[in-house]
């Protein structure tokens, strides 16, 4: 990745002049939940100062889903364009190769940190220390307790993961968060820093810190809402705490602090009078709050109605802090640090496309062009085949679709042209590395699984409970016959030609030894481990809690298989739900060619 020269004097010897970035982040936390935007029962008094002293979008627009976000935010770029698509099974990793803004900013002499949710890959080159953060500490997949993340993880006490590993960190997780953040700040020692924290909370399950539900409970919300409010309410006591941190160390008017949220309200219990949720192409799926604070610098109390999105966010902040993007770069988003710091006026005719993707498996997306799409100029929203005028009538109420045909029209068009430009994209799957020295044993889990090449497999194992629920199911006689495949494949890229060795197992190594003993060991059968048309089998031996195959492999793009025989009647598979995978020597025999020339 080549970089432009740095501009506005923003080199290691200078590198003080250059301001600080923090991105808050929230999980699911909509416009409406907050009390500045008229939520009767939410206490937000923070955030709501912090929109005071922040110049705020009310037209900000995001992806309906997280994953998706997170990669346009710290691209510039439409999610499609950079791999991600769903949330799980395999299409939620963040290509290699297209720069982030941490890349960015670490190339520039900033300190770069995440804290919290990364959700774009859970191995190598996908995870955040691939992509331009020094310090990471993080829960796995998707949110704590997915199938990634530190086995039978909680929000309280949790397991996190940090370079060296994982580690039990004491509190609430998104305290931890915060105070992991401070404490990251305090040692800065006046080097120019980049600090991404993204809470899980108020993501599900809404587990909410303990005894604070109290008061809304009182006022008559039931859980899981008064849980969700809670949350939201923890975060902003601790945003207070972040912002007086920054004060004591005399950093505020030297940092630029970002909040926003990564999709429409997971609850959307009170809306702001607009359309859809989480997961919805509607106004309330993707519409969030965006503030943005540098004291001094970007106006105060300033409301911007001119459209902006998360596309944005990777070129303005390198626009504010005088970073120059890599060269070549062609991202979707737009530099608004001019009209930020009162250089001009923000553009008011831009169009954003929203897909909320996720559709079956690995079912070629053309078949989904016309599902779950919505179009968003500075006027309409038209989603699907109804058109909706934002500004007379925001709530989305009425379809105007048959009396403004030439305007569904013209937006109809401008989406397909969009579409064609990225479907190539779409289509083409990002595959972890194995076989790297920079990375030498590479884990992975049914989290990413793409649904099985051979097999019928039913449901997605992307969590603890669902992997936790089919084992038990399976260790139950009376419900094995029941039960459905489950298995799915890794899209992998070899690195170099060699033998790997796949340890494959039910559970994970840091599985207690009662819930292993329960419900992760293995019947006497067999392993399995498939590439293309070539396929390695063993014997299991009854009782045994992991295996190990030795297969291999060609460099070049690989779909690699694993599972089990003999665990269910009718020989019926059942995957290997963790796997780690290593090079562990040259290759020892003649292998045909397994490599796949095209997806498309």
């Amino acid at each position: 990745m080549k970089f432009l020269p740095l501009v506005a004097g923003l080199c290691c010897s200078v590198a003080l002049a250059a301001p600080n970035v923090i991105v808050v982040l929230t999980d699911d936390q909509g416009y409406g939940d907050l009390s500045c935007h008229g939520n009767p029962h939410l206490r937000t008094p923070a955030l709501d100062a912090l929109k005071q002293e922040s110049t705020s979008f009310e037209r900000f627009f995001v992806s309906p889903t997280c994953a998706p976000t997170r990669a346009a935010l710290l691209t510039g770029r439409h999610e499609f364009s950079v791999g991600v698509s769903h949330t799980i099974t395999g299409r939620s990793l963040l290509r290699p190769g297209v720069p982030t803004v941490a890349e960015v900013m670490r190339e520039a002499g900033y300190d770069t940190a995440i804290f919290g949710k990364w959700h774009l890959g859970d191995a190598y080159p996908c995870r955040p220390e691939d992509r331009g953060f020094d310090e990471v500490l993080v829960h796995g997949s998707g949110g704590i307790g997915q199938a990634a993340d530190y086995w039978g993880n909680a929000y309280h006490n949790p397991h996190l993961r940090s370079r060296s590993g994982w580690a039990e960190k004491e509190g609430y997780c998104t305290d931890i968060f915060f105070r992991e953040a401070r404490q990251w700040i305090r040692g800065r020692e006046g080097r120019p820093f980049f600090l991404w924290l993204a809470t899980n909370a108020p993501h599900a399950p809404f587990i909410a810190p303990e005894g604070s539900t109290g008061r809304l409970e009182a006022e008559g919300l039931k859980k899981p809402l008064a849980s969700f409010y809670a949350m939201i309410e923890n975060i902003d006591a601790n945003v207070s705490g972040l912002l007086e941190e920054l004060d004591s160390l005399d950093l505020a008017e030297d940092t630029i602090v970002v909040f926003m949220t990564d999709n429409g309200s997971a609850m959307a219990a009170w809306n702001a009078g607009m359309k859809g949720k989480k997961g919805t192409p509607h106004e309330g799926g993707v519409r969030v709050p965006c503030f943005v604070r540098w004291p001094g610098r970007i106006a105060a109390e300033r409301q911007v109605d001119a459209p902006a999105a998360h596309l944005d966010l990777m070129p303005t902040l390198a626009g504010l802090c005088g970073v120059s993007l890599p060269e070549g770069w062609s991202g979707d988003g737009v530099n608004l640090s001019r009209p930020l710091l009162g250089d001009g006026a923000f553009p008011e005719e831009r169009t954003f496309f929203t897909h909320v993707g996720r559709w079956p498996g690995d079912e070629r997306p053309e078949r989904w062009r016309t599902r779950r799409f919505s179009v968003r100029d500075r006027r309409w929203r038209l989603v699907g085949l109804e058109l909706f005028d934002m500004v007379a009538d925001p709530g989305q109420e009425t379809d105007v679709f048959p009396s403004h045909q030439e305007e569904a029209g013209k937006l109809l068009a401008d989406y397909g042209r969009w579409w064609d430009a990225v479907v190539a994209d779409v289509r083409e799957p990002v595959r972890y590395v194995v076989g790297d020295p920079a990375c030498p044993v590479v884990r992975v889990c049914s989290h990413d699984w793409w649904p099985s090449l051979e097999a019928k497999a039913g449901g997605v194992y992307w969590n603890h409970e669902s992997i936790r629920k089919y084992l038990e199911r399976a260790a139950v006689a009376k419900t094995r016959n029941t039960l459905p495949e489950a298995c799915g494949h890794w899209k992998l890229q070899v690195a170099r030609d060699g033998r790997y060795r796949v340890h494959m197992a039910l559970l994970p190594e840091e599985a207690s030894a009662e819930e292993r003993r329960r419900i992760g060991l293995l019947r006497a059968g067999s392993a399995h481990v498939r590439v293309g048309k070539r396929e390695v089998t063993m014997e299991v031996v009854g009782g045994a809690s992991a295996v190990a195959l030795n297969v291999d492999l060609p460099e070049g793009p690989a779909n690699l298989e694993a599972w089990f025989g003999g665990q269910l009647p009718q020989e019926r598979r059942v995957g290997s739900f963790y796997a780690s995978i290593e090079r562990v020597g040259d290759m020892q025999e003649v292998v045909p060619d397994i490599r796949i020339e095209s997806e498309k």
